[in-house]
């Protein structure tokens, strides 16, 4: 494979990648089933089966009792839920003969009416598997709903439209680094990172309140993006750096060639 081509593959994966959000691609089958075992056990108010699912001696009933009085009083009971992973971490640590294996992950649970954050800590040993931490608190991230490439069904045209232009500035921004690459102009390595520099306009909207800001920033992302809690983000952003390349391309290109003479 020639060296050009290699590097428009490598950039291609890094768009598709940025673009798709690798962060929905967490996933663990065994939290999974013990963060909804909990949910289960919260709507049925069931202190008892959570302690059940508790590492064995991690706390003692009347500890557990404790703690989850405030958590009782946070959670409110749903017909319905759906849930988002949104990291984990698993630690592998060998103590002598004995292999201790420990998750640590957090979610995002949503319902109808209210959203939660679920910190867990979940441990497995010679001794036994449990639950080793767990603590709930209100409120996440806002849920996108529109103008992501993960909420196509619900995107409008101008939403699309918006997301087409970000797609077809990171294909020029792409040509343009593998260019710089290949041609390698007098300060080649200033240009590169420049051409993945954007100027952007953004506009925050949100009920009774809107903000204004404009800059250069890298690797940003035109879009109307709609959220849960009812903020609109708008974001028109530009390859500047790519633009201002392909402008002064003829003039580096004779200065380069005049350098090797």
């Amino acid at each position: 494979m020639k060296k050009s081509n290699a590097v428009m593959l490598f950039f291609a994966i890094l768009l598709c990648c940025f673009l798709s959000g690798c962060a929905d691609l967490l996933k663990n089958e065994r939290m999974d089933q013990e963060v909804e075992q909990i949910i289960a056990a919260l709507n049925e108010d069931d202190a008892d089966q959570i302690y059940e699912s508790m590492y064995p001696d991690v706390v003692t009933r009347e500890e557990f009792d404790k703690s989850y009085e405030p958590i009782r009083q946070i959670w409110k009971k749903c017909d319905e839920h759906t849930t988002k992973m949104t990291s984990i971490h698993i630690n592998n640590n060998q103590n002598n003969s004995e292999m201790i294996r420990t998750y640590q992950v957090q979610y995002y649970v949503y319902t109808p009416e209210d959203s939660y954050t679920i910190n867990l800590t979940y441990r497995s040993d010679d001794k036994g598997e449990g639950v080793y931490g767990f603590n709930l608190t209100p409120g996440t991230v806002p849920v996108l709903l529109s103008g992501g490439f993960t909420t196509f069904k619900a995107n409008s045209a101008v939403q699309w439209v918006l997301l087409i232009v970000c797609i077809l500035s990171y294909l020029f921004v792409i040509v343009t680094a593998v260019d710089i690459l290949k041609k390698r102009p007098r300060w080649y390595g200033a240009w590169l990172a420049a051409a993945f520099a954007f100027v952007c306009l953004q506009m925050k909207i949100v009920p009774k309140n809107f903000h204004v800001s404009g800059g250069v920033s890298f690797f940003a992302m035109s879009a109307l993006k709609v959220y849960s809690t009812g903020a609109r983000n708008f974001v028109v952003a530009f390859p500047a750096g790519a633009l201002v390349y392909w402008c002064m391309r003829k003039k580096l290109l004779v200065k380069r060639s005049m350098d090797f003479q």
